[in-house]
């Protein structure tokens, strides 16, 4: 069976029938008395705002609203990780979306020594995370207006680097009013959370300000039991600190300009992993050191907005930042490092066609230039600087061929310059590494869809997606080795509805994508010892499968939410540095066959609020060579709120986390200082309480 469970299958067949059934029957006996309707859910992260009926690709949308009933959500991570076809392989780790790993193909121990460039473009207000951002930092959602996660190549507007989809989190900008928000939270494992946000006008109507601040942290779950046991400076436990200043200035002078200026500072503290030896459920690792990894990163954000009138708009962008992170292990001697790095962006670009308008449409200009400077201390010093530089030129339309048909087509020209040179004394003495190569592609994109009834529409989607080529070391042969770049055509059918006087919002999207040069991590063996992986491209690759979501306003107290991701890959053809077939015929790493996922959302009564979300995981291989050694069990894992509405401007509120404590692994992987086999784990059981208001 492609999918990997009968029963798993079936069962999201029959839910997306039913779903399909409800479509097709218009308002039905669902509808009940006094019920409201769901809001319009808004999509930005294409470069023009559309409603989610009208995007072909495949999106979900998390609203401020549904953000704030995720109360024990502290990070995107913890947010976006019920979305069908989205997983995450540890608490510290890049989602896999569709069965792309989003930290790119170089990972690990590889990115030091031939950089990285990650496969899904993480866009907090226009600061675009690193890697090391996007893997051992902690993106906050406090203040966040609204989550976006493209699945599916995003590569007309974001670029090479969204092979595998986009994450685009919006946080809310100033307003004219004077307000405030707190909130304070404790729970097991010594987790503390406290959140500050304040908003004031500084002149009526014309420059505003607001300011936010959000400081996480917890102890690590995992027992290191090893006497000699030691940890780097920063230890082994998490903290998070996200801090956020936004002035808006809307002139009365020139009533069609914006103007918002955004700094923001990060600052997050991880292990490397949190994983236990054998057996895995007591949470206890044996290792004599886990690495960790500290980051700070100081961005700030210009964005200039010009009405012209008549549906035209310029907007132009402008991100600097600059990051700097530290590896830390006792002794240094065994890896220590830092990486210090700068990113200049600019983006400008001209949006058309008012909403109703025949045709509309973005077109845009993108240049990026990111430094780097990498130190690491193992086995001896290996030194490396890297320079980048991305342009993107793009344009998107979309244009009303009648009042049920409409066409949309878009193109992006790529071109991308790695710079790397540097040397490693511990692991390629003698040999320097100097390498320069510019990739370049055109992107193109073309949809089409049919409005079957009034809100319902289905239509067909092309798009390609491409990461550009690089470098990584081969540690067994002390050689630095070149990789081709990866592309993919991605074609999808797509269905959006609204029902039952818009309680009933349906997306769906199948879809089937083909990869050529797929970049794919490989062993890298000399003789029978491993030392470590190296990026290798498997000529062609496979994947197809669908995601399904539902969301049901059945009273005005009661919500109903549902979604299910099916996954089928295959590495079609592959063979090693030495010419051998490997790997042919294997699932994709981290791939699981499907993902499910419901929840209700409940008012009780006036001033109790309680919610309940349920997700299963399909099991999956850690890795492209489908070892059953490092294979992952299904898992489920079913998470409650209950909240209380204290007074108007103030609520109380509870949670628990994996309910049944599920002790099971999310990624496994070869640990030689345990001497065998060590696991990722999810986290067990997490209780907490809190308080949040208004002021």
């Amino acid at each position: 069976m492609l999918w990997g469970s009968r029963a798993a299958y079936a069962a999201a067949m029959a839910f997306a029938s039913t779903l399909g059934a409800v479509s097709a029957g218009g308002q039905s006996a669902f509808a009940q008395e006094g019920t409201v309707a769901l809001d319009t859910i808004t999509v930005t992260g294409e470069k023009i705002e559309r409603d989610i009926m009208e995007t072909a690709s495949s999106v979900s949308v998390i609203s401020a609203e549904d953000l704030a009933k995720k109360q024990s959500a502290a990070t995107v991570a913890d947010a976006i990780n019920d979305i069908p076809n989205v997983v995450y392989p540890g608490t510290v780790s890049a989602p896999i979306i569709r069965g792309q790993d989003t930290q790119g193909s170089n990972f690990g121990s590889t990115a030091f020594f031939g950089g990285t460039i990650p496969r899904a473009t993480v866009n907090l207000d226009g600061h675009y995370s690193n890697f090391y951002e996007l893997v051992y930092g902690g993106t906050s959602i406090w203040d966040v207006k609204s989550i976006e996660v493209f699945r599916g190549p995003q590569t007309t507007t974001q670029g090479a680097n969204a092979i595998a989809g986009a994450i685009i989190v919006n946080t809310n900008d100033p307003t004219f009013n004077t307000e405030g928000a707190y909130q304070v939270e404790v729970g097991n494992y010594d987790k503390r959370r406290t959140s500050l946000m304040v908003n004031r006008p500084i002149i009526d109507n014309e420059l505003a300000a607001r300011f936010t601040l959000d400081y996480w942290s917890r102890s690590t779950f995992i027992d290191y039991t090893n006497p000699t046991f030691a940890t780097g400076d920063n230890g082994v436990n998490f903290k998070t600190l996200n801090g956020r200043a936004k002035l808006l200035w809307t002139p009365t002078d020139i009533p069609s300009l914006t103007a918002k200026l955004t700094y923001a500072h990060t600052y997050n503290s991880r292990p490397t992993y949190e994983a236990a030896s054998v057996p895995y459920e007591d949470l206890k690792n044996r290792t004599g050191s886990m690495p960790a990894y500290e980051q700070d990163t100081d961005s700030g954000v210009l964005d200039l907005s010009y009405d012209l009138g008549g549906g035209i708009k310029l907007f132009n962008q402008s991100q600097i930042s600059s990051s700097h992170i530290a590896r830390t292990i006792t002794p240094e001697t065994l890896g220590a490092a830092t990486i210090d790095q700068e990113n200049i962006t600019n983006e400008a670009r001209v949006t058309y066609g008012d909403v109703g308008s025949r045709l509309s449409g973005v077109t845009g200009v993108f240049i990026a230039h990111t430094t780097s400077e990498d130190w690491l201390n193992n086995r001896g010093i290996s030194s490396f600087d890297d320079e980048k530089l991305n342009v993107g030129i793009y344009t998107e339309s979309t244009y009303k061929l009648t009042d049920r048909w409409t066409l949309t087509g878009g193109l992006r020209y790529q071109r991308d310059n790695t710079q790397r040179w540097g040397s490693s004394a511990g692991f390629a003495p003698g040999v320097y590494l100097n390498f320069d190569e510019t990739y370049d592609a055109w992107l193109p994109k073309v949809s089409l869809a049919y409005e079957v009834i009034q809100d319902v529409t289905i239509g067909v989607l092309f798009n390609k997606g491409y990461t550009p080529g690089g470098v990584n070391l081969s540690f067994a042969n002390s050689k630095y080795l070149t990789f081709d770049p990866e592309t993919v055509n991605n074609y999808e059918l797509f269905a959006r509805a609204k029902m039952l006087d818009n309680k009933l919002t349906l997306t769906g999207n199948i879809f089937y994508a083909d990869y050529s040069n797929a970049q794919r991590l490989q062993d890298d063996y000399l003789g029978s010892i491993l030392y470590g992986a190296i990026v290798v491209n498997a000529d062609s690759a496979e994947a197809y499968g669908l995601e399904v979501s539902g969301t049901y306003q059945l009273r005005d107290d009661f919500r109903i939410r549902a979604g299910a991701g099916l996954l089928h890959t295959r590495i079609s053809e592959y063979t090693d540095a030495a010419g051998n077939a490997v790997n042919e015929g294997n699932k994709f790493g981290n791939a699981p066959g499907y993902t499910l996922s419901a929840g209700i959302d409940w008012d009780i009564i006036e001033k109790v609020k309680w919610s309940i979300d349920v997700r299963h995981t399909d099991g999956y291989y850690s890795a492209d060579d489908n070892n059953p050694l490092y294979h992952v069990d299904n898992f489920t894992v079913a998470n409650s709120r209950i909240s209380y509405d204290w007074t108007d401007n103030t609520q109380l509120y509870a949670y628990v986390n994996n309910i049944f404590d599920e002790r099971t692994a999310l990624w496994k992987y070869q640990d030689r200082s345990i001497g065998g086999v060590a696991a990722n784990m999810l986290e067990p059981r997490m209780i907490g309480v809190g308080i949040k208001g208004k002021f």
